[in-house]
């Protein structure tokens, strides 16, 4: 040992080196310690599974797990429990780090709703348009004898006429009433006994 010593303060440029070497090392160590402990590496927990349950037992589940949740959407079912987790991300039996955020979209309490836009004296495919664009899907088209060809006269629901901003749910059977034009006018007056509506569903 005494002549490793020797060699060493004989040989400044080598001890110098392999003091150098030794201390990347230990670096190396403590920084892989640290990475672990700061990213969780081996703390894993396998997900369980919330759907079908009520936001306080997923709440639960969650405490005892240390996982976070948010719900981020809601749909509406009437054959569901309203409040019922219907779907999570990430997916059961997924591995997830402590302090992961799970997001849960649950069953709404009611239909959800929208109000009727402006669509008065608007095409029917610029009335259909804004009126998927807020949810409304069940939409039907009432011709009409109007001089005004293929504009929206009237906006109807379960026969009565609806306003501008009136909410309704998204599930409503709205009925757009559209201007036929003159010339159709016209010879739909001339037709007897023809007293039929035309009546169309936008698909």
């Amino acid at each position: 040992m005494d002549k490793i010593f020797a060699f060493l303060r004989n040989h400044r440029i080598i001890s110098n080196l392999l003091m150098m070497f030794v201390i990347l090392i230990i670096l190396f160590i403590a920084l892989n310690v640290w990475l672990r402990s700061y990213t969780r590496h081996d703390d894993l927990t396998l997900l369980p599974s919330v759907k079908y349950l009520s936001v306080e037992e997923a709440a639960d589940i969650f405490k005892r797990h240390n996982l976070k949740y948010e719900i981020i959407d809601s749909v509406f079912n009437d054959r569901a429990t309203p409040g019922m987790i219907v779907e999570q991300v990430p997916a059961a039996d997924t591995k997830v780090k402590e302090e992961r955020t799970i997001y849960l979209t649950i069953n709404a309490y009611s239909p959800k709703s929208a109000k009727i836009p402006a669509i008065i004296n608007t095409s029917i495919r610029q009335a259909e348009a804004q009126l998927k664009s807020v949810g409304f899907k069940n939409i039907s088209v009432r011709l009409e004898p109007s001089p005004y060809k293929g504009l929206v006269l009237d906006v109807k629901h379960d026969g009565k006429s609806i306003s501008e901003n009136e909410k309704l749910p998204t599930s409503s059977r709205i009925t757009l009433i559209v201007g036929e034009g003159e010339q159709v006018a016209e010879s739909d007056s001339t037709a007897e006994g023809d007293d039929d509506e035309m009546m169309f569903v936008i698909e």
